[in-house]
């Protein structure tokens, strides 16, 4: 047994080196023995290879983030090497006990070219009275999310998945997916004890890993702690290799969007204008201009809104940019004509073809200094830190599903414990006229600080906005990039209430999904007294209602809160 231990001494791993892994947390169980494994052209791994040699590795760094829920995060982990031979190749297994995870991953070493590999045979594991918060899988994992015993998982689910196993919380997800091998997902299973394997796309020829030597499978990881360590981790970020460009020129920003409030806009350069204008006047960085764009007009928009300071992001159907040939022509037309960066859609698959399609796609766009947002997309793996010009991902049952069913509120709250966690959601939230919410106007305020996002696309239409003019107030302070983010409490499903700082400021978003209630927010994050700017559901009607308390960290503040309700708080 090799046994590891993160440098706070609370999380220890146990791997058997003939293929399992368990791991507590300061003395209880968190993942029964669970599997690992490889299929190699040598062998089936652990089993037909034989330990070699174990090294061990301290890790403390720190490192820049251009946006998302920590400018400067760090990472602090204790990483075992396992070094294994086989009949003509060799596997290291990489294992990482983490202040707030564990990762591992696998390192296959041979000399064969081009061989067609059908994934890693990893899972978890978990004890007695387990529960589940997992989305069904669909193609552009836009699952909706609900609550279930580990005993009754069954089928497919979306990465990532939360479990919570008696005070410990484990967030399982993956780190470092990109064209050397494909997204995961989640599979129930009981085979042994009760849990989840990590599955792949069915295996053929077009979709699935062709690797050559040497080959390094993604991380499958597990963040693990309380709920503030769940939703406060940059741990998939943490596993990702440092940026491949100079980001200097990226900036993150809040976008007006027409698409959601009016689909025809796209087709009219004057409401797109009046989009400009609306962006400009709230002191938005960007306009998205979405699919039915024409190109007879495009540049005359792009030099309009780059006159009044706003830069304009362009939509693109990702067959228009699936070869390096379409990409030059059009990539390098659309930033001379000064657009700023592109949303892709509908890639819809998980498989090592996609994968690569997203790689060759954040090069040549770093090329042209195009910031990219992938829609239509895989789960977010940490690849914003290779890549900083990647603002963020849909991945999520959003907001767009207003126009045609609904989302619930625990839907809504159970998204900063799962999906937000890993990395930026474009859920284009504050949609005031939803026809089928029902989630309260404050509920929709909150999202714009619960919910992060390096682009935040607010979907709503200007005539619904400027009747909610608390609103546009709280929408024109908030930005889309943070230094700093606190879980101040909450639980998936029926609450979170967040804190988020950018320099000197501090917001707190709240959501609810439930009764109405009062929340009490500590306030012990503060450094002094100051005034707190409290926007929250008025008493009666669809409204919103503001006010002011002085506050000090040594006291909380109550705010009433309407039926799946939520506020705001500027401090």
């Amino acid at each position: 047994m090799v046994q590891l231990t993160d440098p706070d001494g609370t999380i220890t791993i146990d791997v058997d080196p003939n293929g399992t892994l368990r791991v507590d947390r300061s003395g209880e169980t968190v993942f029964e023995p669970s599997p690992y494994g490889l299929p190699t052209p040598y062998g089936s791994f652990p089993e037909e290879f034989e330990l070699d040699d174990v090294r061990t590795r301290r890790i403390d760094e720190s490192y820049e983030l251009v946006h998302g829920k920590r400018s400067s995060p760090r990472h602090r982990a204790v990483e075992k090497t396992l070094s294994f031979e086989g009949d003509g190749g060799s596997v290291d297994l990489q294992v990482r006990a983490a202040d707030d995870g564990i990762a591992y991953r696998y390192r296959l070493r041979g000399e064969r070219d081009e061989y067609l590999h059908p994934g890693d045979e990893s899972g978890f594991r978990f004890p007695p009275g387990a529960v589940a918060w997992l989305s069904d899988y669909q193609a552009n994992h836009e699952g909706h999310s609900r609550q279930v015993p580990v005993t009754a998982v069954d089928g497919e689910y979306n990465l990532p998945g939360l479990f919570h196993v008696d005070d410990t919380w484990a967030l399982v997800c993956e780190a470092g997916v990109d064209g050397d091998w494909m997204a995961g997902r989640l599979v129930g299973t009981r085979d042994d004890a009760p849990g989840v394997d990590i599955g792949f796309p069915e295996s053929h020829p077009t979709s699935h890993v062709w690797a050559d030597d040497p080959a390094t499978t993604p991380w499958r990881v597990a963040i693990v702690g309380d709920l503030a360590t769940v939703v406060e981790s940059t741990l998939p970020t943490d596993l990702v290799d440092g940026p491949r460009i100079d980001g200097d020129w990226v900036e993150p920003g809040r976008v007006a969007w027409s698409w959601w409030a009016s689909g025809s806009s796209v087709r009219s350069l004057e409401e797109e204008r009046e989009y400009v204008d609306y962006a400009a006047e709230r002191g938005w960085e960007y306009v998205l201009v979405d699919a039915g764009w024409d190109d007879e007009w495009l540049p005359d928009l792009v030099a309009y809104a780059n006159d009044a300071g706003v830069d304009v992001e362009l939509w693109s159907h990702f067959i228009d940019l699936n070869t390096e040939s379409k990409r030059e022509e059009r990539l390098s037309r659309w930033a001379e004509w000064g657009v700023a960066g592109i949303k892709v859609d509908f890639m819809d698959s998980d498989d090592q073809g996609r994968m690569q399609f997203y790689d060759d796609l954040a090069r040549a766009a770093a090329e042209h200094e195009l910031t990219v947002n992938y829609h239509g997309s895989a789960v977010p793996t940490g690849l914003r830190r290779r890549w900083p010009h990647v603002m963020t991902y849909e991945g999520v049952r959003g907001a767009e599903y207003y126009k045609w069913t609904t989302n619930t509120p625990e839907h809504n709250a159970t998204l900063p414990f799962t999906r937000n966690v890993v990395g930026p959601m474009d859920y284009t939230p504050v949609t005031f006229s939803a026809e089928r919410r029902a989630t309260s106007a404050g509920h929709e305020l909150a999202l714009s600080v619960v919910y992060e996002s390096g682009l935040q696309h607010y979907a709503d239409g200007i005539e619904s906005y400027e009747t909610y003019p608390i609103a546009e107030r709280v929408l024109e302070s908030v930005p889309a990039a943070w230094d700093e983010t606190r879980f101040l409490r909450g639980r998936p499903g029926s609450e979170a209430t967040f804190a988020r700082r950018k320099g000197d400021g501090w917001f707190v978003g709240s959501i609810t999904a439930g009764p109405a209630e009062s929340i009490e927010v500590p306030l012990s994050f503060l450094d002094g007294e100051t005034t707190a700017v409290v926007a929250t559901d008025a008493d009666e009607g669809d409204g919103l209602e503001e006010y002011e308390r002085a506050v000090s960290p040594d006291e909380s503040l109550r705010v009433s809160v309407a039926e799946n309700g939520g506020f705001v708080v500027r401090l």
